[in-house]
């Protein structure tokens, strides 16, 4: 652990000892706030309020609490709950939880890392003090001295040191209540108001048990579009409690059963000597599973905060960084685990889990199934860092995908808990499945999930448009009352039939890679010579007019982007061909495209809270002699885009496709076409790093980046040594980062001395 990130944890610590020692009994055990365990640094060097806040109302979006690598439960404070007319406001809490708000409104045990809607963020659990509640929504707090580390969050409640800690198992939220002395005390479980939209749709037991009470929560109106469901939980408690009753606003609903607006708690007529430990299993399949969850996983709270840091440990280590800041270690380390929190698991313990776009309930022997599958976002970075350093996780992911696209007969496009909701655009599970398979995961399935995902690419009620997509090569602003974003759509579609292809060679299947690769070129009928940019057209293939290349409104209603275009502007696609640069950069010319391309960075054009044009600092290396170019944007973006604090992140991190980016462009390379197992090489940020290969998948034990005389200033290339030879192009293949071996930077302060000595236009910052 670094000195700085103990002394940060320690002093945050300090303070709380402080507060709480004024109320302390000398029989009386007394709240501690703990380090990870020696054998964790890691866990320390993670900041969880990165991200929490920041200057617009949709950057970050994730949230504090305590998850586990890939975890179905998340322990979280709750500061906020919006509903879709502060969404029209512009107001959006999506995780419950805004670094800074005023008052703390219990604790959800779900929820969603950095998306860009609300959902889930149920139950809630709550703790107070004094009498039995009289009101469902009487709990929320001031709230002060917060600590937080991968796999722990703790607060103080209020003025009287009423202190709430929670860690998680992979299933179970476990909470600690520390309640001040001469106080008679209540934990409150509500399962109808979390952080979805859809709210009020709670069940509980009529006569709720003094040490445990189960029950389901439903949720919903995921982006005001989807159905949503139902999580199911069972809380048990340590301390069995002196009453334990509900809170009605409506009365009942039926003579033996609570409304879904109720709210149940346990009661202590006398104040406590000891902490309470609570429990909260939890399963998307029945209350059942959840008590079986529960049980199987149940530990004492120490006991599962240290093996939640040790967790983190294991995840985080497969990285190792040298050199930089303590500031950059921890966006680097904060970055990769934001990377590892989705997909998460969505099967039980036994096996069981909700089969995608159906009411059935699957059942696996062995492996896992997970949920949360944001593809449009994350297959561009969280699905090709998994194929490079987690494999064997991102092969269960991949059988995942292989049973939605069994069950559903289509492969999914944004999954949450086994409901499509729909909100993006293109067909993002072909590139996913395409580009790990490409990098050599290929033990499933692939030839059924290959015959679905082709199936599925002439399908107009999969693909809308797609009739015009392949009639016309392109999908006309006509259509754009039905069709998000015409020009970006089929520029999706264009790179996922392009995936497709590659997959199909693999597979021997000539005759549809011929086809699948001519829809790829759809791209270019978009190309005004004109203005440089991709530009929407109208049927008879005239240019759509008025064109404002910086227009970001004019969409379908309540959807961001301009005329044409998915949340951004013609610039942010105008270089969107990822799986064809070179027959981009002929439309141009290698001159105009450069300098196009460096006008982006040069009039601020170029953003990062959003993905279409996060691979664009790296495309100066498709041009020979310009790699300069993309070692100091990239160097740049990490520079003022992320941060070390709550406001470190530029937007919402979309389940960890932003924060894998950072993770990417830190350790020097980045996947700009996925499908294609290569990596472009930029600028790192540390002076070493080691991943740790696995030896199943790669037959290699670790890779090294060593980066001589990295600094600050010292952000370009000058050569680049891939195991003793010298490299004549800014490319690493997949195989050359799997197998045994390093490359070696020599870094230097001049563009003039990098790596390539090709001819190259000034630099022009």
């Amino acid at each position: 652990m670094g000195r700085d990130a103990r002394s940060l944890v320690s002093s945050r610590a300090a303070v709380a000892l402080i507060v709480l020692a004024a109320c302390s009994e000398p029989t009386r055990r007394q709240y501690e706030p703990p380090l990870p365990p020696p054998d964790a640094p890691l866990a320390a060097e993670v900041n969880p309020f990165i991200g929490t806040a920041g200057d617009r109302p949709a950057d970050g979006q994730t949230f504090p609490g305590a998850v586990v690598p890939w975890g179905m439960a998340s322990p979280s404070p709750h500061t906020t709950l919006t509903t879709p007319i502060d969404a029209l406001e512009d107001l959006f809490v999506n995780a419950g939880y805004r670094h800074g708000d005023p008052e703390m409104r219990g604790f959800g045990l779900t929820h969603l890392s950095g998306v860009g809607c609300p959902d889930l963020g149920l139950p809630v659990i709550a703790p107070t003090l004094g009498d039995p509640p009289q009101r469902v929504d009487g709990y929320a707090s001031g709230y002060r001295n917060e600590i937080a580390h991968a796999g722990y969050y703790a607060v103080e409640l209020g003025d009287q040191g009423l202190i709430a800690e929670m860690t998680a198992t992979l299933r179970t939220g476990v909470f600690r209540f520390w309640f001040p002395p001469g106080e008679p005390a209540n934990v409150l479980i509500d399962p109808a108001r979390g952080v979805s939209w859809t709210r009020g749709r709670g069940r509980l037991p009529a006569d709720p048990g003094l040490d445990e009470i189960a029950g389901s929560s439903g949720f919903g109106g995921f982006c005001a579009v989807s159905q949503g469901g139902t999580l199911h939980f069972v809380a048990q408690i340590d301390h069995p409690a002196d009453q334990a009753g509900i809170v009605d606003p409506l009365g009942a609903s039926f003579p033996d059963e609570p409304s879904g607006e109720a709210m149940a708690y346990w009661h202590f007529r006398e104040a406590l000597r000891e902490p309470v430990t609570v429990w909260v299993g939890l399963s998307w399949v029945s209350i059942e599973e959840a008590r079986a969850n529960l049980m199987a996983e149940r530990m004492l709270f120490d006991e599962a905060r240290d093996v939640a840091a040790l967790a983190w440990q294991r995840v985080l280590g497969r990285i190792e960084v040298e050199g930089g800041s303590q500031a950059d270690r921890t966006r680097f380390y904060t970055a990769l685990y934001h990377g590892l929190i989705h997909p998460s698991v969505s099967n039980d313990v036994s096996g069981t889990y909700r089969r995608f776009a159906t009411d059935e309930i699957g059942l696996i022997r062995e492996g896992t199934r997970y949920t949360v599958h944001s593809l449009w976002d994350t297959y561009r970075t969280v699905h090709p860092l998994l194929t490079l350093v987690y494999p064997e996780v991102q092969l269960e992911m991949l059988r995942s995908l292989e049973d939605m696209i069994s069950a559903a007969g289509v492969p999914p496009k944004w999954e949450l808990a086994a409901e499509e909701v729909q909100m993006m655009v293109g067909d993002p599970a072909a590139i996913v499945v395409a580009d790990s398979y490409a990098k050599g995961l290929t033990d499933f399935e692939v030839s059924a999930m290959y015959e679905r995902l082709v199936s599925a690419a002439d399908s107009g009620e999969h693909r809308p448009g797609n009739d015009d997509y392949q009639s016309l090569g392109f999908i006309p602003m006509e259509s754009a009352d039905a069709v998000w974003g015409p020009v970006s759509t089929t520029l999706e579609y264009a790179l996922s039939d392009w995936a497709l292809a590659r997959l199909a060679q693999s597979l021997g299947r000539d005759q549809d890679a011929e086809v699948l690769e001519a829809r790829a070129g759809s791209y270019a009928g978009f190309y005004d010579a004109t203005t440089g940019m991709l530009r929407p057209r109208n049927r008879d293939g005239s240019f759509f007019a008025p064109f404002d290349p910086d227009a970001i409104e004019g969409s379908l209603p309540l959807r961001l982007g301009g005329p044409g275009y998915v949340e951004g502007t013609a610039w942010h696609y105008a270089f969107f061909v990822p799986h064809d640069l070179p027959g981009l950069i002929d439309l141009h010319g290698p001159h105009a495209f450069v300098a196009r391309l460096q006008s982006m960075f040069d009039s601020d054009r170029f953003v990062m809270w959003n993905e279409p044009d996060m691979a664009y600092p790296y495309l100066f290396t498709f041009v020979d002699g310009e790699g300069h170019r993309t070692q100091a944007e990239v160097r740049d973006a990490m520079d003022r885009y992320f941060g070390s604090g709550p406001a470190g992140l530029p937007g919402n991190d979309d389940a960890g496709a932003l924060s894998a980016w950072f993770v990417f462009s830190a350790l020097g390379f980045y996947p700009v076409t996925p499908g294609l197992a290569e990596y472009r090489l930029g600028s790192p940020l540390f002076e070493r790093a080691t991943i740790h290969l696995s030896e199943e998948h790669h037959g290699a034990d670790a890779f090294v980046i060593e980066a001589m005389d990295n600094s600050s200033r010292n952000v370009f290339v000058a050569e680049a040594v891939l195991n003793d030879a010298r490299l004549s192009e800014p490319v690493l293949s997949h195989r050359d980062l799997t197998a045994a071996g390093s490359l070696r930077l020599q870094m230097t302060g001049s563009p003039d001395q990098t790596a390539q000595g090709s001819p190259r236009m000034p630099a022009s910052k």
